[in-house]
């Protein structure tokens, strides 16, 4: 698996139904990438965080469009405000 880390810079709703997928676009300063979210929990948690303050550990694989669908996903710097909205498992 690749993992990735970088700033959470904006996020995109791809699609609700019959599955929730959401877009990640992700910066570590010096390349943007593309995280693809499958899973409604977790996408529904990133639409929580505000964009450009978080910054974000993912891991997972790439497809064919060069995205990173992600697998695991960990916010590496959780403020007052994850410890509220609680973080994803």
């Amino acid at each position: 698996m690749e993992e990735y880390r970088g700033l959470l810079e904006k996020t995109i709703l791809l699609q609700e139904k019959p599955i929730m997928m959401s877009l990640l676009i992700m910066s570590d300063g010096e390349t943007k990438t593309e995280v693809l979210i499958k899973d409604r929990y977790l996408s529904g948690y990133v639409f929580r965080l505000p964009e450009n303050k978080y910054m974000i550990h993912i891991e997972g694989r790439r497809n064919k469009r060069n995205q990173l669908v992600a697998k695991h996903f960990e916010i590496m710097n959780p403020d007052e405000y994850i410890k509220i909205i609680g973080a994803p498992e």
